[in-house]
């Protein structure tokens, strides 16, 4: 009985003085000083609470990249299928297809991928289309895009 009261007294003894030897806040097995609530040390490794995403630094007011080009303008004089002429009071406009499938309204002189409306008549739209010749001039030429009204495709 005696035995087992001295072991019991020193197993009770043991952790609390091993316990007291630590000091609370540093690491196991380091002679570092206990960390505070003003210092971090990230031992080498990433803060996990700061975010990875850097959001992009422009001047203010100035935009972050060129405008995507939409609608008309996106599409080539080669790709465009007229579809239809509307009569304006004295002016004429045209439908438009685009490849694929959107159509749009287009007045003289509205701006294509590659041209320009020249003109617009009862039979159909001429086209002024930039194109680089085998020098790599870059030319004017007219491309005129009749009407059908055979239903046929262009």
């Amino acid at each position: 009985m005696k035995t087992l009261l001295s072991a019991l007294a020193l197993s009770l003894v043991v952790p609390a003085t091993a316990a007291a030897q630590i000091p609370v806040g540093s690491r196991v097995g380091s002679d570092t000083v206990p960390a505070t609530a003003s210092t971090y040390d990230d031992g080498g490794r990433r803060d996990p609470f700061v975010t990875l995403v850097q959001p992009k630094r422009t001047p203010t007011g100035a935009p972050v990249g060129p405008r995507p080009i939409v609608g008309l303008g996106s599409i080539g004089v080669s790709d465009v299928i007229v579809t239809g002429i509307v009569k304006s009071g004295p002016a004429f406009m045209a439908i438009l297809r685009s490849p694929d499938g959107k159509s749009f309204i287009a007045k003289t002189q509205d701006r294509l991928q590659d041209g320009e409306v020249k003109s617009i008549d009862a039979e159909g739209v001429v086209f002024i289309q930039q194109m680089a010749d085998a020098f790599g001039v870059v030319r004017p030429r007219e491309v005129r895009k009749a009407l059908r009204q055979t239903g046929a495709e262009q």
